[in-house]
């Protein structure tokens, strides 16, 4: 898996899981001081984040990192 795709994957499961936990993106900005743009990017696939801050997203939404880069089906 490639660099792109694994940021595609991180950020679409992200959005995906934010949104089945009712978490706006406005919430979720609240909760890390993330701006709502570096949110967006990331849930866009356009952000390469830092492992900390990998990690960080992972716990709001209750998964590991691994499953948040797991193929998009």
């Amino acid at each position: 898996m490639d660099e792109q795709n694994i940021l595609k994957n991180f950020g679409f499961n992200f959005k995906i899981e934010r949104m089945k936990k009712k978490l706006s993106q406005d919430k979720v900005v609240e909760l890390t001081n993330f701006s709502k743009t570096y949110i967006s990017n990331i849930e866009g696939g356009k952000h390469n984040l830092s492992m900390v801050n990998a990690l960080r997203l992972a716990k709001i939404v209750g998964k590991t990192i691994e499953e948040l880069i797991e193929p998009i089906n």
